[in-house]
């Protein structure tokens, strides 16, 4: 006899997981080799996409959850790349996405609920969301531009049913975190010394020329989204890693601090203040701590009288109509209201808005130098999918926050008979996190329209994708 809670270990079962996973080695090394060498043959060719698609549709079929850590891998550093009809793609984001959208069709079709085993309970809202886009194209002006706009934001929407069906356990989950967290870190500290070495320039688009970060706004929402759910697993988790986690979490403090976007600023606060809201034991000293510790910190800063200068100019801006980008933000505005009334059912067409502002050269004093939206996510959707679309985007969001906080309700419901008990504060801090980091998005989007960019689309759809799919995880440890 063997004593109870003593667990065999068959070594026949270590043997087949081993093999399973040098055979798996032994495919995607020559593959990423081949990889390698198309790169660097056709890296001045637009065929490269024909073999680089190739590789990606192997990957996404043989290993569909690999698939989806190379996409995060990869999402910092991926580059624009203009193929033979003039169509611009963010390689490897963008193709892969598509391709991993297609093979989760594929599973659906052919293994029907097998392949899909979970359902998604944002599905309707989505599907409305996706629906209204569609019918957006009666109205479309440039109907070929707007199919494939919407081609590639239903790609982008798809991914929260990627990342719902494939992150099923906390191993994947841990996975997701490890390969997102190592390039965005990456590519932030590189973004960071060149920020310091072109301080001159921190107001400007023109510091991030060269750097995987665009301008500030794709910088400053990037780092706040990976920065909110650092600092959720700080103040509601103890059992944590304190040194590295510490580590990563004062790094990203300091890349937020070079980030000049007021929108940015104003959605991490507002996105703090909610995590500061919430209750939980042993949380009203690090309140404390937090506050006084960032009072002190602007203190310090309003000090130094370079870096005041430019703190204060950039907040006495914010509602100022003598500034440039204020009159121009008012006038975009405008127009989406304008394009609304014109047709407030299916709106003008998805992507409409960029054919439709004409840029005035009396408000900036010559022809415009910012991104053709409308500067407000909310109004540009109110303006080219109509009232549907924007009623099903606020579905949308109203139903994440509203399964958060269910989520919430539940954890707090477990008592110590639960197998999750031991582990509530860690998911505690995870769901709250996660939904800070998309609300911080959601509050940036009041000022900016930035869904349309990889950089801020993927974490965006990501993190609808993965509250639910933490709710899944934690369901299936209390069986």
């Amino acid at each position: 006899m063997r004593p109870i809670g003593v667990q065999l270990i068959n070594p026949l079962e270590i043997t087949k997981k081993i093999d399973k996973r040098i055979l798996l080695l032994m495919i995607i090394f020559p593959v990423l080799a081949v990889l390698g060498s198309t790169l660097a043959i056709f890296s001045d060719s637009p065929f490269l996409i024909i073999p680089f698609l190739g590789i990606l549709t192997f990957i996404s079929f043989a290993k569909f959850d690999y698939a989806l850590y190379i996409l995060l891998a990869f999402l910092p550093f991926s580059f624009r790349f203009i193929m033979l009809s003039g169509t611009e793609m963010q390689i490897p984001t963008e193709p892969l996405l598509a391709v991993m959208t297609l093979t989760l069709f594929s599973r659906w079709i052919i293994m029907g609920r097998n392949g899909i085993k979970r359902k998604f309970p944002f599905r309707y809202p989505l599907l409305l969301y996706s629906a209204s886009l569609c019918l957006s194209l009666f109205n479309a002006e440039y109907r070929y531009a707007a199919a494939k706009g919407i081609i590639r934001a239903l790609a982008y929407m798809m991914l929260s049913l990627i990342v719902f069906n494939v992150i099923t356990n906390r191993e994947r989950l841990k996975r997701l975190f490890i390969v997102s967290i190592i390039p965005a870190t990456v590519a932030v500290g590189w973004t960071l010394i060149f920020l310091i070495d072109r301080i001159s320039l921190w107001r400007w688009s023109s510091a991030y020329e060269g750097l995987p970060f665009t301008s500030y706004a794709h910088y400053g929402s990037f780092v706040a989204v990976i920065l909110l759910i650092l600092s959720s697993r700080a103040i509601f988790d103890k059992k944590y890693d304190r040194v590295r986690w510490m580590t990563l979490l004062i790094f990203y403090i300091i890349a937020i601090c070079f980030c000049f976007s007021r929108g940015v600023w104003l959605s991490v606060v507002i996105a703090m203040g909610f995590m500061l809201m919430q209750r939980s034991e042993n949380i009203s000293n690090k309140r404390v701590l937090i506050i006084g510790g960032a009072t002190v910190f602007f203190v310090i800063l309003m000090a130094i009288p370079h870096i005041s200068d430019l703190i204060l100019s950039r907040i006495s801006t914010i509602v100022s109509f003598r500034y440039g980008t204020n009159r121009e933000r008012l006038i975009r505005w405008g127009t989406a209201i304008a394009m609304f009334l014109d047709h407030p059912l299916f709106g003008s067409g998805y992507g409409s808005f960029a054919f439709s502002y004409i840029n005035d050269p009396a408000i900036l004093g010559g022809t415009s130098r910012y991104q053709m939206g409308a500067h407000n996510e909310y109004l540009q959707i109110l303006a080219e999918a109509g009232i549907l679309g924007f009623l099903a985007w606020m579905y949308l969001i109203i139903a994440f926050f509203r399964y958060g906080v269910g989520l919430l309700k539940n954890l707090a419901g477990y008592n110590e008979l639960s197998p999750v008990y031991k582990n509530l504060p860690f998911w505690r801090s995870l769901v709250i996190g996660v939904m800070a980091a998309e609300m911080s998005l959601l509050i940036h989007f009041l000022v900016n329209n930035l869904i349309q960019a990889d950089i801020v689309g993927i974490p965006f759809w990501l993190l609808i994708g993965i509250l639910p799919a933490i709710g899944k995880i934690i369901e299936d440890e209390n069986k």
